[in-house]
């Protein structure tokens, strides 16, 4: 009497030499499916990260061209302001003669500095979504927070001393010359300072 088994039949040696091809081949289907994910998913992290670097150069070469046009904003809003007063003083000084030159002048400074008040208010806008756009694509950190405080406090400069209405009128011209210096220095430390603070900090995070 034989030891063998019963025979096999022709099923048994078929899977027997096809369920090895069939699981390896699903095997290495499952390794072909995971690398096409992993290289996808690294793919799109790189582009995703080298979009975001991109942007954070973009929004950083914005912030360096909005503090000179900041600047000159509030400089030249200011100075129309300090003008019409002082063309509005010697008209005053005159005694309010009609069709005078001073008066003339006076409003069309006053006129060209209610123009500039909607050209800030653009630029006001367009830096707070910048600053946004800052906020989002950098680390959030206490010191980025602490230097954006500022500018989005920014107000409108003001001056000293108003138009003197007495004394001779000489003193009238001395307060307008003082003025127009004093006004260079206001803008650049009320809003070029802080905004190259954030500027000088943002190069430092920026991508290598």
């Amino acid at each position: 009497m034989s030891d063998d088994g019963p025979p096999r039949s022709r099923w048994q040696d078929f899977w027997d030499k096809t369920l090895p091809v069939i699981v390896g081949g699903l095997i290495a289907g499952l390794f072909a499916i995971a690398g096409s994910y992993f290289a996808t998913t690294f793919q799109t992290s790189a582009q995703h990260k080298e979009q975001k670097e991109e942007d954070q150069r973009k929004v950083f070469a914005r912030l360096m061209g909005k503090k000179l046009v900041t600047e000159q904003l509030h400089v030249s809003q200011l100075e129309a302001r300090v003008f019409s007063d002082y063309n509005e003083e010697l008209w005053r000084r005159a005694g309010f003669p009609k069709d005078a030159l001073d008066l003339q002048e006076a409003e069309r400074w006053m006129h060209r500095g209610e123009d500039l008040v909607f050209e800030l208010a653009k630029n006001t806008q367009a830096l707070f979504e910048d600053l946004g756009t800052v906020e989002a694509l950098f680390p959030d950190t206490p010191r980025l927070r602490e230097l954006c405080a500022p500018i989005y406090k920014f107000r409108s400069l003001t001056l000293k001393s108003p138009v003197p209405h007495d004394g001779p009128v000489e003193k009238v011209t001395q307060w307008k010359d003082q003025a127009e210096r004093e006004i260079q220095s206001l803008a650049e430390s009320e809003y070029g300072k802080p905004i190259d603070q954030l500027v000088a900090y943002l190069r430092t995070q920026l991508p290598q």
